[in-house]
């Protein structure tokens, strides 16, 4: 496979910047340019993060403590086969297992209901160090059938998501991927926001990503249903002992964004108290490559505000808080 340089920078220069109050409840932050539709976001190393935009297919490498253009960028289109005129794959979600980080487009119609094939792609690219810092090649052949697959899964068939996949992503009960995340195991969380069942987030474990990408077809889990208030997931992100989800509006609602710790199956999530993030669009959340996280970094899709000039998005770093002392699981009895 041939080497994509992403990046050839120098390396992180300064301490992350550190959250803080601002006006109108809404925590200082910084200001990328290059694109304002931020959907997913994973760390190469400390000081540089990669972030996918859901209006194009450029990975664009930023440094994520300052409000500065992207470092370097890498378009994946050239070898994601994709066709017609159209040719966004709506990036919405990104997981990283060693040195591998994998990809997913939304899934989902477009806003009339119509299909759109190259929204249909699953890939990944791995991670080489070099002297000049790390770089990206692809791996294997994008995947088109995750939801086909999806569609005949005996694991899956109690979710009826034929409908769904029939329907606009923005309508009740239209089908939309927005999340990806790392498993221990190696395998990954494939996160839904919408359809609900029975108003609960669906997640759908992945569980052979490697061997999709060879050609195999792909094979999941049984589904895992999350109480997140009647909203659907936006992004999340494994930081090495549990998950970061970001749940947000679904189709036909208009719920604001909520970030939750969630620690496994059989676990409820846990909500975080950040109301300072209330009046911003968080589809994505990383944790950084330290042990222990203490930190998130979100990045606000900032693709609706009216701005002048080139097009930009907000990140804003938040202290993660203890994690709280495991309590039952769901459904076990009480004492």
């Amino acid at each position: 496979m041939p080497l994509f340089p992403l990046l050839m920078a120098a390396l992180f220069l300064g301490p992350f910047a550190q959250t803080s109050s601002a006006k109108e409840g809404v925590p200082s932050g910084n200001q990328h340019s290059g694109m304002s539709g931020a959907s997913a976001a994973i760390f190469l190393d400390a000081g540089r993060v990669v972030v996918a935009s859901d209006e194009d297919n450029r990975l664009r490498v930023y440094d994520p403590s300052a409000s500065q253009p992207a470092i370097t960028a890498w378009d994946a289109s050239p070898w994601l086969r994709l066709s017609g005129r159209n040719t966004e794959c709506d990036l919405e979600g990104a997981a990283r297992v060693g040195n591998r980080i994998y990809w997913i487009g939304s899934h989902g119609r477009n806003k009339d209901g119509k299909y759109r094939a190259n929204r249909h792609r699953f890939f990944a690219t791995e991670v080489t160090e070099t002297p000049q810092g790390p770089r990206l090649r692809s791996v294997g052949s994008p995947c088109s059938t995750l939801v086909s697959a999806m569609l005949t899964s005996t694991a899956l068939a109690s979710l009826h998501l034929d409908a769904a996949a029939a329907m606009a992503p923005d309508s009740k009960g239209g089908l939309c991927i927005e999340a990806l995340a790392a498993r221990p195991d190696g395998s990954l969380w494939i996160g839904f926001r919408g359809p609900l069942a029975k108003g609960k987030a669906l997640l759908v474990p992945l569980l052979n990503p490697d061997a999709i990408l060879e050609g195999q077809a792909p094979s999941f889990g049984p589904p895992t249903r999350l109480d997140l208030g009647g909203r659907g997931l936006r992004d999340m992100t494994w930081t090495g002992s549990e998950w970061i989800l970001v749940a947000g509006a679904t189709g036909g609602d208009q719920k604001g964004t909520r970030l939750f710790r969630w620690s496994g199956e059989g676990r409820s999530p846990i909500a975080l108290d950040l109301p300072g993030l209330k009046n911003v669009n968080i589809e994505a959340v990383a944790a950084p490559p330290e042990q222990p996280v203490h930190r998130l970094f979100l990045c606000s899709d900032d693709s609706n505000r009216n701005s002048i000039g080139s097009p930009s998005f907000r990140s804003f770093w938040i202290d993660l808080p203890p994690a709280p002392a495991p309590g039952p699981a769901e459904g076990a009895p009480k004492r």
